[in-house]
Protein backbone atom coordinates (compact mmCIF):
# COMPACT_ATOMS: atom_id res chain seq x y z
CA UNK A 1 0.00 0.00 0.00
CA UNK A 2 1.12 3.56 -0.63
CA UNK A 3 -0.27 7.07 -0.50
CA UNK A 4 1.13 8.28 -3.81
CA UNK A 5 -1.36 9.97 -6.17
CA UNK A 6 -2.59 7.79 -9.03
CA UNK A 7 -0.87 8.36 -12.34
CA UNK A 8 -3.22 9.56 -15.12
CA UNK A 9 -4.37 6.98 -17.63
CA UNK A 10 -2.36 7.22 -20.85
CA UNK A 11 -4.63 6.83 -23.89
CA UNK A 12 -3.32 5.60 -27.24
CA UNK A 13 -4.98 4.88 -30.58
CA UNK A 14 -4.83 1.11 -30.91
CA UNK A 15 -4.77 1.13 -34.72
CA UNK A 16 -2.01 3.40 -36.00
CA UNK A 17 -3.94 4.04 -39.23
CA UNK A 18 -5.24 7.63 -38.76
CA UNK A 19 -8.32 6.83 -40.87
CA UNK A 20 -9.26 3.86 -38.73
CA UNK A 21 -12.32 3.79 -36.48
CA UNK A 22 -11.77 5.31 -33.03
CA UNK A 23 -10.20 2.71 -30.75
CA UNK A 24 -8.50 4.22 -27.70
CA UNK A 25 -6.81 2.02 -25.11
CA UNK A 26 -5.34 2.65 -21.68
CA UNK A 27 -4.01 0.40 -18.92
CA UNK A 28 -4.08 0.57 -15.15
CA UNK A 29 -2.48 -1.93 -12.78
CA UNK A 30 -5.74 -3.90 -12.77
CA UNK A 31 -7.64 -3.15 -16.00
CA UNK A 32 -7.43 -2.55 -19.70
CA UNK A 33 -9.83 0.13 -20.94
CA UNK A 34 -10.91 0.31 -24.58
CA UNK A 35 -13.05 3.14 -25.95
CA UNK A 36 -14.79 2.73 -29.29
CA UNK A 37 -17.56 4.47 -31.25
CA UNK A 38 -19.76 1.64 -32.59
CA UNK A 39 -22.41 4.16 -33.67
CA UNK A 40 -21.84 7.77 -34.65
CA UNK A 41 -21.97 9.92 -31.52
CA UNK A 42 -22.35 6.86 -29.25
CA UNK A 43 -19.25 5.76 -27.35
CA UNK A 44 -18.66 2.78 -25.12
CA UNK A 45 -15.97 1.41 -22.81
CA UNK A 46 -14.83 -2.20 -22.71
CA UNK A 47 -13.00 -2.84 -19.44
CA UNK A 48 -11.12 -6.06 -18.86
CA UNK A 49 -9.62 -7.08 -15.53
CA UNK A 50 -6.02 -8.10 -16.23
CA UNK A 51 -5.41 -10.00 -13.00
CA UNK A 52 -8.03 -12.70 -13.61
CA UNK A 53 -6.93 -15.97 -15.19
CA UNK A 54 -10.10 -15.80 -17.29
CA UNK A 55 -10.15 -12.23 -18.55
CA UNK A 56 -13.83 -11.37 -18.32
CA UNK A 57 -14.80 -8.09 -19.97
CA UNK A 58 -17.61 -5.66 -19.19
CA UNK A 59 -19.12 -3.12 -21.59
CA UNK A 60 -20.24 0.33 -20.38
CA UNK A 61 -22.38 2.34 -22.80
CA UNK A 62 -24.28 5.62 -23.04
CA UNK A 63 -21.41 8.09 -23.51
CA UNK A 64 -21.89 10.97 -25.94
CA UNK A 65 -18.20 11.77 -26.36
CA UNK A 66 -14.83 10.09 -26.04
CA UNK A 67 -14.02 12.57 -23.24
CA UNK A 68 -17.06 11.43 -21.23
CA UNK A 69 -15.94 7.83 -21.65
CA UNK A 70 -12.40 8.71 -20.58
CA UNK A 71 -13.75 10.49 -17.48
CA UNK A 72 -15.77 7.41 -16.52
CA UNK A 73 -12.72 5.17 -17.03
CA UNK A 74 -10.70 7.48 -14.76
CA UNK A 75 -13.44 7.40 -12.10
CA UNK A 76 -13.57 3.59 -12.27
CA UNK A 77 -9.77 3.43 -12.08
CA UNK A 78 -9.82 5.51 -8.89
CA UNK A 79 -12.54 3.36 -7.31
CA UNK A 80 -10.83 0.08 -8.18
CA UNK A 81 -7.49 1.22 -6.73
CA UNK A 82 -8.84 2.42 -3.38
CA UNK A 83 -8.19 -0.90 -1.55
CA UNK A 84 -4.53 -0.68 -2.54
CA UNK A 85 -3.88 2.93 -1.57
CA UNK A 86 -3.11 3.98 1.98
CA UNK A 87 -5.57 6.72 2.97
CA UNK A 88 -3.98 10.16 3.04
CA UNK A 89 -6.14 13.24 3.43
CA UNK A 90 -3.90 15.70 1.57
CA UNK A 91 -3.61 13.31 -1.39
CA UNK A 92 -7.38 12.69 -1.36
CA UNK A 93 -8.06 16.43 -1.43
CA UNK A 94 -5.53 17.03 -4.21
CA UNK A 95 -7.03 14.22 -6.31
CA UNK A 96 -10.52 15.67 -5.72
CA UNK A 97 -9.38 19.02 -7.12
CA UNK A 98 -7.69 17.29 -10.07
CA UNK A 99 -11.00 15.60 -10.88
CA UNK A 100 -12.91 18.88 -10.57
CA UNK A 101 -10.39 21.12 -12.37
CA UNK A 102 -7.89 19.05 -14.38
CA UNK A 103 -6.56 22.19 -16.11
CA UNK A 104 -7.16 25.16 -13.76
CA UNK A 105 -7.35 28.62 -15.33
CA UNK A 106 -6.51 32.03 -13.83
CA UNK A 107 -10.23 32.41 -13.12
CA UNK A 108 -10.21 29.09 -11.23
CA UNK A 109 -7.24 30.28 -9.16
CA UNK A 110 -9.11 33.49 -8.27
CA UNK A 111 -12.22 31.53 -7.29
CA UNK A 112 -10.20 29.19 -5.07
CA UNK A 113 -8.47 32.11 -3.33
CA UNK A 114 -11.91 33.62 -2.74
CA UNK A 115 -13.13 30.33 -1.23
CA UNK A 116 -10.07 30.31 1.04
CA UNK A 117 -10.82 33.82 2.30
CA UNK A 118 -14.43 32.70 2.83
CA UNK A 119 -13.27 29.99 5.23
CA UNK A 120 -11.06 32.50 7.09
CA UNK A 121 -14.15 34.69 7.44
CA UNK A 122 -16.03 31.71 8.93
CA UNK A 123 -13.23 31.25 11.48
CA UNK A 124 -13.46 34.93 12.45
CA UNK A 125 -17.21 34.56 12.87
CA UNK A 126 -16.74 31.45 15.05
CA UNK A 127 -14.32 33.46 17.23
CA UNK A 128 -16.87 36.33 17.41
CA UNK A 129 -14.55 38.62 15.45
CA UNK A 130 -15.42 41.02 12.66
CA UNK A 131 -14.39 39.27 9.44
CA UNK A 132 -15.72 41.94 7.08
CA UNK A 133 -12.32 42.44 5.43
CA UNK A 134 -12.02 38.71 4.72
CA UNK A 135 -15.58 38.60 3.37
CA UNK A 136 -14.77 41.48 1.01
CA UNK A 137 -11.63 39.67 -0.16
CA UNK A 138 -13.62 36.50 -0.75
CA UNK A 139 -16.18 38.30 -2.91
CA UNK A 140 -13.42 40.22 -4.69
CA UNK A 141 -11.55 37.11 -5.80
CA UNK A 142 -14.67 35.11 -6.61
CA UNK A 143 -15.65 37.88 -9.02
CA UNK A 144 -18.83 38.99 -7.28
CA UNK A 145 -17.69 42.62 -7.02
CA UNK A 146 -15.27 42.92 -9.93
CA UNK A 147 -13.95 41.35 -13.11
CA UNK A 148 -11.97 38.23 -12.16
CA UNK A 149 -9.90 38.50 -15.32
CA UNK A 150 -8.08 41.44 -13.74
CA UNK A 151 -7.82 40.00 -10.24
CA UNK A 152 -4.59 38.09 -10.32
CA UNK A 153 -1.45 38.82 -12.30
CA UNK A 154 0.37 35.51 -11.90
CA UNK A 155 3.64 37.01 -13.13
CA UNK A 156 3.66 39.27 -10.03
CA UNK A 157 2.98 36.49 -7.52
CA UNK A 158 5.89 35.49 -5.27
CA UNK A 159 5.31 31.76 -5.69
CA UNK A 160 7.87 30.71 -3.06
CA UNK A 161 6.33 32.96 -0.41
CA UNK A 162 2.81 31.87 -1.36
CA UNK A 163 3.70 28.16 -1.11
CA UNK A 164 5.43 28.75 2.23
CA UNK A 165 2.36 30.58 3.52
CA UNK A 166 -0.02 27.80 2.40
CA UNK A 167 2.13 25.13 4.08
CA UNK A 168 2.29 27.18 7.28
CA UNK A 169 -1.48 27.69 7.22
CA UNK A 170 -2.01 23.91 7.05
CA UNK A 171 0.40 23.44 9.98
CA UNK A 172 -1.07 26.22 12.12
CA UNK A 173 -4.65 25.14 11.37
CA UNK A 174 -3.77 21.61 12.50
CA UNK A 175 -2.17 23.12 15.61
CA UNK A 176 -5.29 25.11 16.50
CA UNK A 177 -7.42 21.98 16.13
CA UNK A 178 -5.01 20.01 18.35
CA UNK A 179 -4.95 22.70 21.04
CA UNK A 180 -8.77 22.77 21.03
CA UNK A 181 -8.92 18.99 21.41
CA UNK A 182 -10.52 18.41 18.00
CA UNK A 183 -10.04 15.18 16.04
CA UNK A 184 -8.82 17.01 12.94
CA UNK A 185 -7.96 13.82 11.03
CA UNK A 186 -11.40 12.30 11.51
CA UNK A 187 -13.10 15.63 10.76
CA UNK A 188 -11.08 16.10 7.58
CA UNK A 189 -12.06 12.65 6.31
CA UNK A 190 -15.72 13.50 6.97
CA UNK A 191 -15.34 16.74 4.98
CA UNK A 192 -13.72 14.75 2.15
CA UNK A 193 -16.67 12.33 2.20
CA UNK A 194 -19.07 15.25 2.01
CA UNK A 195 -17.14 16.88 -0.84
CA UNK A 196 -17.19 13.61 -2.77
CA UNK A 197 -20.99 13.67 -2.62
CA UNK A 198 -20.87 16.77 -4.86
CA UNK A 199 -19.72 14.50 -7.71
CA UNK A 200 -22.39 12.89 -9.90
CA UNK A 201 -21.20 10.09 -12.20
CA UNK A 202 -17.65 11.36 -11.95
CA UNK A 203 -18.58 14.95 -12.89
CA UNK A 204 -19.18 18.30 -11.25
CA UNK A 205 -21.50 21.19 -12.12
CA UNK A 206 -20.22 24.76 -11.69
CA UNK A 207 -21.85 28.16 -11.20
CA UNK A 208 -20.96 31.30 -13.20
CA UNK A 209 -17.97 31.95 -10.91
CA UNK A 210 -16.57 28.44 -11.33
CA UNK A 211 -17.61 27.22 -7.87
CA UNK A 212 -19.01 23.69 -7.60
CA UNK A 213 -22.81 23.51 -7.29
CA UNK A 214 -24.16 21.14 -4.64
CA UNK A 215 -26.39 18.49 -6.32
CA UNK A 216 -29.22 16.54 -4.72
CA UNK A 217 -26.70 13.82 -3.83
CA UNK A 218 -24.78 16.26 -1.59
CA UNK A 219 -24.80 15.62 2.15
CA UNK A 220 -23.44 18.07 4.72
CA UNK A 221 -20.49 16.91 6.84
CA UNK A 222 -21.39 15.92 10.40
CA UNK A 223 -18.44 17.16 12.45
CA UNK A 224 -20.06 16.82 15.89
CA UNK A 225 -18.32 13.48 16.68
CA UNK A 226 -14.91 15.11 16.08
CA UNK A 227 -15.19 17.97 18.58
CA UNK A 228 -13.23 15.81 21.00
CA UNK A 229 -10.78 12.98 20.35
CA UNK A 230 -12.31 11.09 23.25
CA UNK A 231 -8.95 10.08 24.61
Amino acid sequence: MNNLPLKPLKWTQKDLNPLAELHLTAYSALHEYEITEPKRGKFEIKKTRLTDSYKKSEIMTGFTSAKDAQDEAWAHYQRSMQPYIKPDSITDIANWFKAAKPEPTDRDICTQIGCHYEEIDEMDAALSNNGEHNADSAEHYKGIKSDVAAQLNLSCVDELELLDSLCDQIVTATGVAYMMGFDIEGALKEVIRSNNSKMVKGKFTFDENGKIIKPESYSEPDLTPFLSKGE
